[in-house]
């Protein structure tokens, strides 16, 4: 009776177990209890490994993101190491790159990259999933992942909302120091009045 109240079947009530920890025989009181007591079953999980509950912790997912913010950190210092006069130049190339190559166009418009306002590794500059989707929305009007999508079609170069010409040596470009020139907003002319 006592058996059956708490658990146990006929077959394992009387039956000895013994502990994995410390090797002591004992009576377990659960068909599933397999420490003769709660300070060895602590002791035998003790720092133990998790393993990842859930498939973005996996050691292959954390691979896979360390290797691709490696290759946004060196497109985005190579792009800064270009000369001004160059840069549209290389986001161009990166965007038929894109429209060619599946991996390449989904380094340079993921979402996560596009929502974070990290600078990249204490520079100050923002990485090159922000400079290529301010460029494609100056010159296009499209969105980086709009103009990198091989089915968009991109306008002519007569529609575009001004020419490549602007990055040359004979204008300033507007990535020349490395950081994107921001359209005046109304709140931060306030600001400025205000001091």
């Amino acid at each position: 009776m006592i058996a059956h109240a708490l658990g146990m079947t006929n077959a394992t009530a009387g039956a000895e177990a013994v502990c994995p920890r410390c090797g002591d025989t004992f009576t377990p009181k659960r068909t599933n209890q397999r420490y003769c007591i709660r300070s060895c079953q602590k002791a035998a999980t003790r720092n133990a490994k998790r393993r990842p509950q859930r498939v973005d912790c996996s050691a292959a997912a954390q691979r896979r993101q360390e290797g691709r913010g490696k290759r946004i950190r060196g497109l985005s210092h190579a792009f800064y190491e270009t000369p001004p006069a160059y840069r549209a130049e290389f986001l161009e190339r990166l965007i038929v790159e894109a429209r060619r190559l599946a991996e390449t166009r989904r380094l340079v418009t993921a979402r996560e990259y596009l929502r974070s306002w990290g600078r990249d590794e204490g520079t100050g500059r923002l990485h090159i999933a922000h400079v290529l989707d301010h460029y494609c929305q100056e010159v296009y009007g499209l969105r980086s992942y709009e103009a990198a999508n091989p089915e968009t079609v991109i306008p002519a170069e007569d529609d575009l909302a001004f020419p490549a010409e602007y990055f040359g040596p004979d204008q300033p470009p507007i990535y020349e120091d490395g950081s994107l020139n921001r359209r005046p907003c109304s709140w931060a002319t306030r600001k400025t009045a205000a001091r």
